[in-house]
């Protein structure tokens, strides 16, 4: 008896010394230390959670960033500024740096889990000409399951269901409300998301680029969105925006997205810019010539030769005249516990935090008006659009953007 007693005792001990079956891991960023070599500005700004002051090195030859902490890390979260690098993690192991993660610097937001538990880590760009290293913010974790927060990004599809193609970073929610949630989330579809432009200099890319991915990652996307590497510019002509960028670069680019991604259905912006961007008109403007032009092979043939053409089966425009549609962007979805797309949208712009003082004077009343998610009432509502192509004829239940898609 007094064996048994002492086994259930070592059994009950073993138990309570393991994380539970899917227990969440709990973040110890607090109990970390932070070294940088060579010296930089203001270290506590990767843990202060405003991605508005990122930790910049100054200009070096092999910098590193070293973390230690009193109680193992199982994984850890970094999040990028400036120009992406591929980078490693190494470990403290019996005095020598071990290389434990790598990774080739795609995702300006990437988890690298640790599963062997590390108490002291470096994490350095794998470059060896003089760069600046820029961690906007740091989240360590023990061990357990990875929060769902934490984004863990996948490449963006071979094959997609729906492309977005937007002008800046927080208009797909704007002016598409429901469109990304409904169909990344609820319905678990391909969706890519590219925008034309992403920041008028580095900064506000940086911190933009971060708004965005953390937008998209609360929508239910899951594969790394598409920048198309233009500086953004504002315009309210046409002209003056190809005029910029080059009419034939912007073609191009969305021929590639096209003919890369073989989207069914594409969602764009409004033909007058909604407000009257310029960028928002390229987009829809590009599009309307595009869309059948991806078929061509003879059609700027470096790209079609590289991925083959394609023919997307629809595109809808914001608030497009001919063909309307009104989505219904109110319905509770169970992906988000009952919250309509709607309300998604609305949280993910909260994480647009640089945009939330940013707007433009009413031409109806000549007030200036905060951005925001455009209700259904609005000018600008983000529950119109209209079927602009189709391969596949026109809608009659208006309320799905894959009426008609074959296997849809």
């Amino acid at each position: 008896m007094k064996y048994r007693w002492l086994l259930v005792f070592a059994l009950t001990a073993l138990l309570l010394s393991v994380p539970a079956y899917g227990e969440e891991a709990q973040e110890i960023t607090a109990q970390c230390t932070f070294t940088i070599s060579p010296r930089a500005f203001k270290v506590e700004r990767m843990t202060d959670r405003d991605w508005a002051t990122p930790n910049i090195t100054e200009p070096a030859r092999n910098p590193w960033v070293e973390v230690e902490s009193p109680t193992p890390m199982y994984g850890v979260y970094v999040c990028f500024g400036t120009k992406l690098y591929p980078w490693e993690i190494q470990a403290r192991h019996g005095g020598q740096w071990v290389t434990v993660y790598e990774s080739p610097g795609a995702y300006a937001h990437e988890y690298a889990p640790l599963p062997d538990g590390e108490k002291t880590i470096r994490i350095k760009p794998q470059v060896e000409k003089s760069i600046i290293f820029n961690i906007t913010e740091f989240f360590a974790f023990g061990e357990g399951e990875v929060p769902g927060w934490v984004q863990q990004w996948q490449p963006a599809p071979e094959k997609a269901d729906l492309l977005v193609l937007t002008g800046h970073p927080d208009d797909e929610i704007l002016f598409f409300g429901g469109t990304i949630p409904y169909y990344a989330g609820e319905r678990q579809m391909q969706v890519v998301v590219a925008y034309l432009t992403c920041g008028t200099n580095s900064k506000s890319t940086e911190m933009r680029r971060s708004e965005l991915l953390n937008g998209l990652w609360e929508m239910g996307v899951r594969t790394y969105p598409v920048f198309g590497g233009f500086w953004d510019k504002y315009s309210r002509q046409l002209s003056t925006a190809y005029a910029e960028w080059g009419k034939a670069n912007i073609d191009r680019w969305v021929v590639t997205l096209l003919r890369r991604y073989k989207p069914e259905v594409v969602v764009s912006h409004d033909v007058d810019g909604e407000y009257g961007h310029g960028a928002h008109r390229v987009c829809a403007d590009s599009l309307l010539n595009c869309i059948t032009r991806a078929a061509d092979s003879a059609v700027f043939p470096e790209s079609a030769e590289e991925y083959g053409v394609w023919q997307a089966k629809k595109l809808y425009l914001h608030l497009y005249r001919d063909n309307p549609i009104e989505m219904d962007w109110d319905k509770p979805m169970d992906y988000f516990g009952g919250k309509t797309g709607y309300e998604m949208a609305e949280i993910a712009y909260g994480m647009h935090v640089s945009q939330h003082e940013s707007g433009q004077k009413n031409a109806d009343t000549g007030k200036f008006e905060y951005f925001k998610v455009e209700p259904r009432e609005s000018k600008y509502s983000c529950y119109r659009f209209g079927l602009a192509y189709s391969a596949v004829g026109e809608d009659v239940n208006q309320n799905d953007f894959f009426e008609n898609v074959p296997g849809y």
